[in-house]
């Protein structure tokens, strides 16, 4: 239970790092004024990310553990020039063992893989603070960009977990990017394919509530399709069915997720890790997305979309059997720039709780046998399965509450 106690002690670490800078919120303002947003970005990434990692993997010489293992075999066999999906596994997109091959080639270490995190993680906080200075103060949104790299989860999830979900956002937000600069939707669907390819599957999800607000929905649809089939055609005349790998993850049991919190007070009569879950799952999450496209339309395209994209992954992370709290990573970041009320003591009390049991269940879960309740006395069986429920189902709880928060108007 080594890597949980680490856990706890930098939540309460950031903890304290959090209530210091709301505590000191004019004088930081007042610090980030005369700093541009790559500057400012820069810095934070160099105290909250960089220094962090030097302590624990140079400075402490600890070896990355978990993913990050898996990250780096994927890296280096895509490095020796081996096929994806042919010649070695892959859950992911096909592009991605090959990004972080750039990483391995550069510095032959699994170290590499956090760092290359570390600075895509930078790239999406910069890209997100211009998708969001139309409709945030500028010295606000700099405030909250610090607040997220105090978070805990944002902090463990890509220094110690070297996850790579935040980049399903960035990929939207450089579309978007490229699409207020060039005015092209063309351009704007052809990085959200580049964003399919190189990331996970999941990503197709949000497409479908982004085509209901999209207005030139000819030029939206027809890039992704065109660049979809010739990757399908691509794929299959090189791999094979092999290169339905990352679906494949769809069958594996995680939690938590409403399912494996309901099941024990349903006596096992939910069947838990039957197929028709997982597509129960993809339903509910594309029609969260979908009914939010449809409501709300009257907010700027900026929130709409943040709006939709979190409540979708949000949706996901809970109804989906395969998907863990580590999901939290995907909306974290819009969710903290433009959602959250920093000045209401409550919301602050309860997104740090978020941060913290979605941080720490996959790991107390995985050391914990992975456990799975079928009944009232399952849950009640020991301390070690009633804390494991008990993280779930506050898990559950404030993900629906963080689902309908109203987005922060300052």
């Amino acid at each position: 239970m080594n890597v949980i106690a680490a856990k706890i002690a930098i939540c309460l670490l950031c903890f304290a790092f959090l209530g210091l800078a709301l505590f000191q919120k004019k004088r930081i303002a007042a610090l980030a004024e005369g700093l541009s947003a790559p500057v400012w970005v820069g810095l934070l990434c160099f105290f909250f990310r960089l220094i962090p990692f030097s302590i624990v993997f140079l400075a402490l010489g600890i070896h990355p553990t978990s993913d990050v293992n898996g990250f780096w075999q994927m890296a280096t066999q895509a490095a020796e020039g081996k096929l994806v999906y042919r010649d070695f596994w892959s859950p992911y997109s096909p592009f991605y063992s090959y990004l972080l091959a750039v990483g391995a080639w550069l510095w032959p270490n699994p170290r590499v893989v956090v760092l290359t995190m570390i600075i895509l993680e930078a790239v999406a906080v910069l890209a997100s603070l211009s998708y969001f200075k139309k409709i945030i103060p500028r010295s606000e949104l700099f405030f909250r960009a610090l607040l997220y790299f105090l978070l805990p989860g944002s902090l463990i999830l890509c220094v110690i977990g070297a996850q790579e979900d935040i980049w399903i956002w960035m990929f939207f937000v450089l579309a978007l990017l490229v699409r207020r600069k060039t005015g092209s939707t063309v351009a704007y669907a052809l990085i959200l394919a580049l964003g399919i390819l190189t990331t996970k599957v999941i990503f197709v999800l949000f497409l479908v509530p982004l085509f209901l607000i999209e207005k030139n929905k000819i030029g939206f649809l027809w890039p992704l399709a065109l660049v979809g089939t010739a990757s399908l055609a691509i794929l299959y005349a090189t791999t094979g069915t092999e290169f339905l790998q990352p679906i494949g993850e769809a069958d594996t049991l995680r939690a938590p997720n409403l399912v494996s919190v309901l099941n024990p007070w349903m006596f096992n009569h939910l069947g838990m890790g039957k197929g028709f879950w997982n597509w129960i799952g993809l339903l509910a999450t594309v029609l969260s997305g979908c009914l939010v496209a449809l409501d709300r339309r009257s907010e700027p395209f900026e929130v709409h979309a943040a709006r939709i994209f979190i409540t979708l992954y949000a949706t996901l992370m809970i109804v989906q059997q395969s998907a863990y709290s580590n999901y939290l990573f995907i909306f974290l970041l819009p969710l903290t720039l433009a959602f959250l009320d920093f000045g209401n003591r409550k919301v602050v009390l309860l997104f740090f709780l978020y941060n913290v049991v979605c941080t720490i269940h996959p790991s107390y879960w995985w050391r914990a046998g992975m456990p799975k309740y079928y009944q009232p006395a399952d849950v009640f069986s020991g301390s070690t399965a009633l804390i494991d429920y008990s993280l779930q189902l506050t898990i559950i709880i404030l993900t629906l509450y963080f689902i309908r928060v109203k987005r922060f108007e300052g």
